[in-house]
């Protein structure tokens, strides 16, 4: 067991030492913002998007460029993409403003107050006429281009987990955000999503105000050699020796996924022994990993349907490049036509339990796929 700061974090934002590599995403992305190239950014879950944007941001800043972050996975209508789109471009701005000479000349519509959290840092609450949210909603969307025009200056916007936005009141939102933001000159925007198939609809039908209203820019699993360069550094750095053979198990074990390859060397780091890395470790930190999760995996399990279950236990036998609706597959779960199996993957899909890309179906999690395989799978072949 180690006593010492284990170097691989996962479950939350990475940054410094810890992130991982993404060199030519980050400039391609800071190239877009410099341009007012405005970007689509969607992968699966935790595949480090909000990570790489902090990444952006923190590079644009450099070049005198003012970062909006923008969370909008709270936010279920329009009222509180208001809030939360204020207090953000608030929160920027004090940086680079006095707050009370903000709060006068920022806006007319929306009161703000600005207290301390506990930690001391700045904190915003908005206040504005609800019945007045659309008047509200448009004043909120062009204030940063009237700020950065004032004073000659550029900005970018992040909105992340954009996808919400059809959570709010249907297209009417989408209409007038798209209308103010193609007005814009002095903001780029970055619109951030893990809900890959409701992005691409929002930006990919024509039916959609944001169509073709910015570049596509899908984010990768990270090269095979770049993470076991990384994964060697930072275990080396703590004073541990691992090989070429066992770090090149480990990224195939994760498929390049960087918040698996991190959440399984973090456990491999914990259960270490003489500050070595074997690779007889990982199969020992994988079930340590599946046992820690079981629970988890097991309330998941138990809200799906028979035929989403059925469907995960199909994915979880298929191999890459193999066709989940092969007829031996639909024949051992009696099921008459492919279209019922499709039926069963859309719906996964909405749950977020499975990633649709290239025509192929894949359980995200990949840890998951593994408990499937060998708790659920093999227990119903025998």
């Amino acid at each position: 067991m180690s006593y010492f700061k284990n170097p691989f974090i996962y479950g939350g934002r990475v940054s410094g030492d810890a992130f991982c590599n993404r060199e030519s995403e980050i400039q391609e992305l800071l190239g877009d913002i410099r341009s007012r190239q405005h970007v689509i950014l969607s992968s699966q879950r935790r595949f480090g998007k909000t990570s790489l944007v902090w990444k952006v941001l923190e590079e644009a800043q450099k070049d005198n460029i003012i970062p909006v972050y923008v969370d909008l996975y709270p936010i279920s209508t329009l009222g509180e993409f208001i809030e939360e789109y204020a207090k953000a471009i608030a929160r920027t701005l004090t940086a680079f403003d006095k707050a009370k000479r903000l709060m006068r000349g920022l806006f007319s519509r929306v009161h703000l107050s600005m207290g301390v959290d506990p930690a001391g840092n700045p904190q915003w609450s908005v206040g504005f006429d609800r019945t007045r949210e659309t008047e509200t909603f448009d004043e909120v969307a062009s204030s940063l281009e009237n700020y950065l025009n004032r004073r000659s200056n550029y900005g970018v916007v992040v909105f992340d987990e954009f996808q919400q936005i059809t959570e709010t009141d249907g297209e009417k939102t989408e209409r007038r955000l798209r209308s103010a933001i193609q007005t814009h000159e002095h903001v780029s925007y970055l619109f951030v999503g893990s809900k890959k198939h409701l992005l691409h609809d929002l930006f990919s039908n024509p039916n959609r105000p944001f169509y073709r209203s910015g570049k596509i820019f899908p984010l990768e699993k990270i090269d095979p050699g770049h993470l076991k360069r990384f994964i060697e550094k930072r275990f080396n750095e703590a004073g541990v020796d691992i090989d070429g053979k066992t770090s090149g198990l480990i990224v195939e074990t994760t498929e390049c996924h960087p918040y698996y390859t991190q959440y399984l060397c973090h456990i491999l780091y914990d259960i270490m022994e003489e500050r070595r890395i074997r690779t007889d470790d990982v199969p020992r930190a994988i079930d340590f990993l599946l046992r820690r999760e079981s629970t988890a995996y097991m309330n998941t399990w138990d809200l799906l349907t028979h035929r989403q279950r059925q469907a995960l236990v199909a994915l979880s036998e298929t191999g890459p490049g193999e066709n989940p609706f092969r007829p031996e597959i639909l024949r051992r779960f009696n099921i008459s036509q492919p279209s019922v199996m499709i039926r069963a993957l859309k719906s996964l899909v909405d749950k977020d339990l499975v990633d649709r890309a290239n025509g192929r179906y894949e359980i995200i999690d990949l840890f998951f796929k593994r408990w499937i395989k060998t708790a659920i799978s093999m227990n119903s072949h025998g």
